[in-house]
C-alpha cells in the first residue's frame, strides 16, 4: 500500500488507473518496490515511539515502589506528543529512503543501501531530513491523541472491571 500510495501521488493518478499503470510498467514486483526500506522505517518508527513512551511513563508514574500509577490525560497527551517527535526525528532518514525506493525513480538505485549512500553523498544529512517538519505536524499531535486515548481507556477499564 505504501508503494502504491507513493507512486499514485507522484503520477497524480487515482487508485484503479494507477495500479493498472504500475502493473503495466513493472509487473507485480512494482507493487513491492521498497519493501525492505518500508520494514526498516516502520520497525524503527514503532520501536522508537514505544520505547520513548514507556520510559516517559516510568519516569512520570514512579512512586518509589514497584507499583506504577496512571498518567493523567494531559501527561499522556504530552508524552505521546514527545514520543511522536522522538520517533520522527529518529527515523526520518528511513522514511526518505523508503519513499525514494518506492517512487518512480527507484530504478536509479541498486538497493536500499545504495539509495542511502547516494542521498548522503549528493544531498548530505539535510537530504535525509527532507519533509521532517510537515511529517512532525501530522505525527506529533496524532501520537499525543493516540497515547492519551489509550491511557484513558486503559485506566477506565482497570477501574471499572478490575478494582473491587
Amino acid at each position: 500500500m505504501e508503494t502504491i500510495k507513493t507512486k499514485l501521488i507522484q503520477s497524480n493518478m487515482t487508485l484503479v488507473p494507477g495500479v493498472k499503470a504500475i502493473l503495466n510498467e513493472s509487473g507485480v514486483a512494482g507493487l513491492y518496490q521498497g519493501v525492505f526500506a518500508t520494514i526498516l522505517k516502520q520497525s524503527s518508527n514503532q520501536g522508537l515511539r514505544f520505547m520513548f513512551f514507556n520510559k516517559y511513563k516510568d519516569l512520570m508514574t514512579d512512586n518509589g515502589g514497584n507499583q506504577k500509577g496512571s498518567l493523567t490525560p494531559f501527561t499522556a497527551l504530552l508524552g505521546g506528543m514527545m514520543a511522536g517527535c522522538f520517533s520522527t526525528l529518529g527515523n526520518n532518514p528511513f522514511d526518505v529512503i523508503k519513499t525514494k525506493m518506492q517512487g518512480r525513480d527507484a530504478t536509479l538505485y541498486k538497493n536500499t543501501w545504495d539509495c542511502f549512500r547516494t542521498v548522503l553523498r549528493t544531498e548530505g544529512m539535510k537530504g535525509l531530513y527532507k519533509g521532517v517538519v510537515p511529517r512532525m505536524g501530522r505525527v506529533v499531535p496524532g501520537q499525543g491523541i493516540i497515547f492519551m486515548s489509550f491511557e484513558s481507556i486503559q485506566s477506565w477499564v482497570e477501574t471499572s472491571f478490575f478494582t473491587k
